[in-house]
């Protein structure tokens, strides 16, 4: 008997001590909430950023069995400049980041040393790097941010050298390839005091070539919420040594942008 008040009694205690929480919870459940429903997701921000590299270039290249060693400053590669494109596409959506690159440079005439079989070598190239990748944000702090990225770099390259005649008579030869690597990189951005910020991207992969990695730093300056201009350095390397092509070069120097944002 004595158990079965026990029980009794311990169920009547514990049916007090919770009917206030039910009633609280059940007048909390009753009365309309006060929080506002979830945002819907955030629409797409998209930047375009179209952009002058002043690159220099340097480092062997050849076809076949003949190379010549290229070392050539911007100021060089512009009075041999017939044509060039270059811009950039950004758009993130919460913590995607989709990004695209895209160079395409027309050279003819750099400075080159042919080496002692011939008097002069006369380069030409068209070049085409496109590189897209997609990301994700992984730190965003309101006034700092941290992004991984990966994606590909494609490129096209037609090199044509024209050996003058010395030791050797002249020769000229022509070759185009095209290749693929696979990149992964990160890219962080810092803002700044007045409408100021700073940013820097690398990247390395392989596949195609031996061997590719870029570096890149920017600091821009928001004009009023649609635009911004920038202002960079930029290098990128790439090492491609197949099938009697050979690109083993680095490019690198001053970049000036102008963002528009959507």
């Amino acid at each position: 008997m004595s158990t079965r008040y026990l029980v009794l009694g311990l169920a009547a205690g514990l049916m007090l001590y919770t009917s206030p929480a039910s009633a609280q919870s059940a007048s909390a459940a009753a009365a309309p909430s006060t929080t506002p429903p979830p945002s819907a997701t955030e629409a797409w921000q998209v930047e375009v950023v179209p952009y002058l590299w002043g690159s220099g270039i340097e480092g062997p290249v050849g076809i076949g069995n003949r190379t010549a060693d290229i070392d050539a400053s911007f100021a060089n590669i512009l009075n041999h400049l017939h044509f060039a494109a270059m811009g950039l596409a950004e758009a993130r959506r919460d913590k995607l980041v989709v990004l695209t690159d895209v160079i395409y440079t027309d050279l003819r005439g750099q400075h080159a040393t042919p080496g002692p079989l011939f008097s002069r070598v006369d380069p030409q190239q068209r070049m085409f790097i496109l590189t897209p990748e997609g990301g994700y944000r992984i730190l965003d702090s309101g006034d700092a941010s941290l992004d991984v990225v990966g994606g590909i770099r494609y490129w096209r390259l037609k090199s044509e050298l024209q050996f003058q005649s010395g030791v050797l008579p002249g020769i000229g030869l022509e070759a185009t390839r095209n290749w693929v690597d696979g990149i992964v990189g990160a890219r962080a951005r810092r803002t700044l005091p007045r409408k100021w910020w700073a940013s820097a991207y690398g990247d390395l992969g392989a596949g195609g070539s031996d061997f590719t990695y870029q570096i890149v730093g920017n600091a821009g300056l928001d004009i009023r919420e649609r635009y911004a201009l920038v202002l960079g350095y930029r290098y990128l390397k790439v090492d491609y040594d197949k099938n009697e092509f050979l690109f083993d070069t680095a490019m690198k120097g001053p970049l000036f942008g102008f963002t528009f944002k959507f």
